[in-house]
């Protein structure tokens, strides 16, 4: 989970005080979108850009901050491309994650 404090969080449903693991973003997070081929998510952090979070490790593998305005919209393409928009700007990108292809595709 993660919210306006700018954090993610991992946790145990049988155990809601707090988080098993935590990752701080920056920003507020608005969007996460998990990648169902590995274990990283896409989150666009409003003030802070958009980032690639690996789950196991609960670090950032990398961070895409060419947007003007709120990182808003975040998904997953093939071939280990992202696209994002941010909000005011108006503005589109399709970006490399960085990941290993083979491991994206599952080949």
């Amino acid at each position: 989970s993660s919210g306006i404090n700018a954090e993610y969080g991992h946790w145990d449903m049988r155990s809601m005080r707090q988080p098993l693991q935590s990752c701080k973003l920056g920003g507020g997070v608005w969007r996460i979108k998990r990648n169902q081929e590995n274990t990283h998510i896409l989150v666009a952090g409003m003030h802070s850009g958009f980032h690639i979070l690996d789950l196991e490790k609960l670090q950032i593998n990398k961070t895409f901050t060419e947007h003007g305005s709120l990182a808003y919209g975040a998904a997953w393409m093939a071939d280990g491309l992202v696209a994002t928009c941010s909000f005011y700007d108006n503005l589109f990108s399709v970006w490399d994650s960085g990941l290993d292809h083979s491991m994206i595709s599952g080949t």
